[in-house]
């Protein structure tokens, strides 16, 4: 019997299982040993023939290769489906994080007709995709959309890509848990929006608003989906990030045709894993025809 899992490599954790079998989906830290292995480990005994795999940066136009991970250096530069094929003998394909992740809310949330869907994710790091009549955007390069390295105006901070300013150090997890830890030392990070002083959740609104704003008024989507784990987090100011939005978009379009919608949460079968087996049961229709 074929197994397919779907494999979401995130900044903190791996979380991996098919979701047909709720019950067999785990997660991990992602720091606690090197990820190839710890996949590896999962498949052994289980009988998982395929897998689509979820990475947190830059592949290879071939989605083959790991180019550039900001948030987990050690998969720079690396073979990784070839890797993940010798050591679990499965069909491997990779994408880049927010593209299977985009996939599966698609697919969740009945999209598959709406056009240009964009995909904005904020969690350890900023992650957005970009699909057009149901197909993912790639570049010359085959990168999609990059709307976390997009660099800021007046930002200087340095950034896991090699460059400075770009808007998820200011707006994803890892610049939350800087904030946390700089001024509200010992609160924990899921109710970090819960005791923000209005200084600094202004700031971050502000911050968020314009990064949206500015690619709403470059791209004309017909729907923003908004997801990860910040935007789910307590607190999370969604109607004072969708009014800033409109502050700043274009009039009367796109601001008023603006719809945003929300992942919904879902514990037992988390959407990173969703999308990657649904990309991966996707390839091999393809590869099958």
């Amino acid at each position: 019997m074929k197994e397919v899992i779907g494999v979401d490599i995130g900044g903190t954790h791996i979380r991996l299982g098919n979701p047909e079998k709720p019950e067999s989906i785990v997660r991990f830290r992602t720091s606690e040993r090197d990820a190839v292995a710890a996949i590896a480990g999962y498949c052994t005994s289980r009988g998982v023939t395929a897998m689509g795999v979820g990475v947190p940066g830059l592949l290879d136009k071939d989605c083959r290769k790991a180019v550039k991970v900001p948030n987990i250096p050690a998969l720079n530069g690396r073979e990784l489906a070839s890797e993940l094929e010798a050591a679990t003998g499965a069909s491997v394909f990779l994408e880049n994080d927010t593209v299977v992740l985009l996939t599966g809310d698609i697919d969740r949330m009945n999209l598959a007709d709406r056009g240009v869907v964009l995909g904005i994710y904020i969690g350890t790091g900023l992650g957005s995709g970009l699909f057009i009549n149901n197909k993912p955007y790639k570049g010359k390069y085959g990168y999609g959309t990059e709307l976390g390295h997009v660099p800021l105006f007046g930002v200087d901070e340095a950034c896991g890509c090699g460059g400075r300013g770009c808007a998820e150090t200011v707006v994803a997890g890892g610049a939350l848990v800087r904030l946390r830890d700089r001024s509200y030392p010992g609160t924990d990070i899921s109710e970090l929006f819960t005791v923000l002083t209005d200084a600094d959740r202004s700031r971050y609104i502000e911050a968020l608003s314009v990064v949206l704003a500015g690619t709403l008024n470059l791209l004309d989507p017909d729907v923003i989906i908004l997801g990860g784990g910040v935007a789910q987090m307590r607190g999370f100011p969604l109607e004072e990030v969708r009014r800033g939005i409109l502050g700043h978009a274009v009039k009367p379009y796109p601001a008023e045709g603006l719809t945003i919608l929300t992942v919904p949460k879902e514990e037992a079968i988390p959407a990173g894993v969703y999308g990657a087996w649904k990309y991966a049961l996707g390839q091999i229709a393809v590869v099958s025809d």
